[in-house]
């Protein structure tokens, strides 16, 4: 190609973020000579030809009218590279259906909001604002984004207000299947108490609904792991594998984790969301008995690695919520409440750390406290493991509302987990269920035979608050189980 037909090529390529207009082209290309509309015309369809579109056919380089044009595709070697060890998001500006201007505005806050909420989770990639702007203004298909940005999930939304009215709706999808992920659409009064209320909910719904791994990231994730990636993806891959382990606590799982992930994170030593759940993992192995070896004293490897999490990024939320966890089962309450404010003031829209900071102060007592952090917690995240509820069923319980606390149980079965059979045995009894409360004894018996022996110090271990304790052994005791204060 022509010196002229490269400096044209490697503009476009350099910007291919955003759209280049003719000046912008003239002036980098042949600076203060005067160029005509048709000597443009005639170098970019020699550019064109040697990257192989056509006028018609614009695959590579592509007129945007009355604007200019754009490099639109990433060489093979790009495009055939390894995926991105993170999901990637793109929030398009939200479009103001109203006739009013300043709706421009109003709408533009609703997609700053949701960036902004989405930027907490430090395991994501979310795309500038001014990147999904272009995003939007170039009509960019959803295939496209993925082959040239990578984007994994969009984000798009609209918004109609009248005098008294503002309808917002909002939509999420997957770029590679097209599934829509989720659909929302809100009414409320058209004052700016509610505009900036909607704008608040909507941001953590949609981060709730995206980045919580137990939901789309998760699987996401789970579905790309590949055993070619690099080092620092698997450490990632397995992160993700860690939250499908925090919805079924299956032990094989943790053993194989708690074994695997210490010796990727050998290679990536700065990774913040490794370490912490590296931490939660040990300390699962006293909090529930899993894979419990005599000889280590796990909950205090556990608080090291919590740290270590936190000193890789002091601005992850995931971090702190572990640090904070290991701190309230090695007795630090002080630090505990500390750690925990700082989890819940960088990431409210994460869907875990509300729901084992609110179960924290469950245990403690504090249901005032608790209950609307596990409320948001599970508005937050749909698809959400059994322990999220177990806390409502305290509540009832210390109430003897039996019913309204098996239903709480059984809204997400946990077969296999030591607490979900510890609470079913309870509650049956409580209702006189004789059969259903001795085949839960039984359960129970297999995956923790020492139940009956260790329950006292489980107590003291978890901090559970005095009248909960009184009722769940005399409930125990009703089960068949031979526990005593």
């Amino acid at each position: 190609m022509t010196s002229q037909v490269f400096r044209i090529l490697d503009h476009l390529i350099t910007h291919s973020d955003r759209v280049v207009s003719k000046d912008d082209l003239i002036e980098a290309v042949w600076g203060d000579r005067i160029v005509t509309e048709a000597t443009l015309s005639t170098a970019i369809k020699e550019v064109r030809r040697v990257v192989g579109d056509t006028g018609k056919d614009q695959g590579v380089i592509k007129t945007i009218h009355r604007r200019g044009f754009q490099f639109v595709a990433f060489p093979v070697q790009q495009a055939a590279a390894a995926p991105s060890k993170v999901p990637v998001i793109a929030v398009l500006p939200f479009r103001s259906l109203s006739a009013a201007p300043e709706d421009k505005y109003i709408a533009d806050g609703f997609s700053e909001e949701i960036i902004a909420n989405l930027t907490r989770f430090r395991d994501l990639r979310v795309l500038s604002h001014l990147t999904a702007i272009h995003l939007q203004s170039s009509e960019m298909s959803v295939d496209a984004m993925h082959e040239t940005h990578q984007v994994d999930f969009v984000i798009e939304g609209s918004l109609r207000r009248s005098p008294e009215r503002l309808r917002v709706t909002i939509q999420a999808s997957e770029t590679r299947t097209g599934a829509l992920i989720f659909t929302e659409q809100f009414n409320r009064d058209a004052t700016l108490d509610a505009i900036l209320d909607i704008q608040h909910e909507i941001g953590q719904l949609t981060a709730g609904r995206i980045a919580s791994r137990h939901g789309e990231a998760g699987s996401l994730i789970r579905r790309d792991r590949s055993e070619e990636q690099t080092a620092t993806w698997d450490v990632y891959a397995a992160v993700g594998q860690f939250y499908e382990f925090y919805k079924s606590y299956d032990p094989a799982l943790h053993a194989d984790l708690r074994t695997r992930l210490p010796r990727l994170l050998e290679s990536d030593k700065g990774s913040a969301e490794g370490w912490a759940a590296y931490a939660l993992l040990l300390l699962e192995e006293r909090r529930y008995h899993l894979n419990e070896r005599a000889d280590v004293d796990s909950t205090r490897l556990g608080l090291e690695a919590g740290k270590r999490a936190v000193a890789c990024d002091p601005q992850s939320g995931f971090a702190h919520m572990a640090l904070a966890l290991c701190q309230f089962h090695t007795g630090d309450l002080p630090g505990f409440r500390l750690s925990a404010k700082t989890a819940l003031d960088l990431n409210p829209g994460h869907a875990d750390i509300l729901a084992e900071i609110g179960h924290c102060y469950a245990f403690l007592g504090n249901f005032d406290k608790a209950i609307p952090l596990l409320d948001n917690a599970i508005a937050l995240s749909p698809v959400h493991p059994g322990w999220y509820h177990y806390a409502h069923a305290w509540r009832f319980a210390l109430g003897d509302f039996w019913k309204a606390a098996l239903l709480e149980i059984e809204k997400v079965p946990m077969p296999g987990f030591a607490w979900y059979y510890a609470h079913l045995a309870w509650f049956h009894a409580e209702l006189g269920n004789k059969g259903c409360a001795e085949a839960a004894k039984a359960d129970l018996l297999k995956v923790f035979p020492t139940f009956e022996e260790h329950i006292r110090n489980e107590m003291v271990f978890h901090y559970f608050t005095g009248p909960l304790v009184k009722k769940a052994f005399a409930g125990w005791q009703k089960a068949g189980l031979d526990v005593h204060l």
